[in-house]
């Protein structure tokens, strides 16, 4: 092979290489930031309880600054809680229902308002973290969502919502 050929082989090779670095696909972004531990809690108190879809686990709650900004009026003579785009709840969830001391989160489940997000069910985005591989899965059936549309009407957890408040599918609402 000559010396032209030799420089046309590699340059065929670089170019290939080239066009398959630009069709690839970036890394997904995070959909859950890695700052959230340091957010505002919207209850102090951890979860301890049992709760359908959460089963025996502990749970501790964080809330983003976007969502200190949920909207509270009155329509037709109920209160309506309204979240902005861009809220982020986290829920830690823990093996147990127990605290134990240095125990880290085996799970997040996490919603996102994204109202314009064909995945998103009632305006929110529902997302599981495996804390053990880093995946994180969008909850693209009615199971969050169909749970999270009684924090709306008056139900046994939390506070109960006994005026039966239009809480934006949030069971603990944030209260300023």
């Amino acid at each position: 092979m000559n010396r032209a050929s030799r420089r046309a082989s590699a340059l065929s090779v670089l170019a290939i290489a080239l066009l398959a670095l630009s069709c690839s696909r970036p890394a997904p972004r995070a959909l859950v930031p890695a700052d959230y531990a340091s957010w505002e809690r919207p209850t102090e108190r951890d979860l301890d309880y049992p709760v359908p879809g959460h089963e025996d686990h502990r749970r501790r709650i964080y809330l983003n600054q976007s969502g200190e900004d949920v909207r509270i009026t009155e329509r037709q003579g109920r209160v309506v809680h309204e979240y902005p785009e861009g809220t982020v709840i986290v829920k830690e969830v823990y093996a147990g229902l127990q605290f134990r001391q240095g125990e880290a989160p085996f799970q997040l489940t996490v919603m996102i308002k994204k109202p314009k997000d064909p995945l998103a069910r009632g305006g929110w985005l529902w997302v599981v973290r495996d804390m053990a591989s880093g995946q994180e899965t969008v909850i693209d059936y009615e199971f969050c969502f169909d749970c999270h549309a009684n924090a709306n009407e008056p139900h046994p957890y939390g506070d109960k919502n006994p005026r039966s408040e239009f809480r934006d599918y949030v069971f603990l609402p944030y209260r300023k």
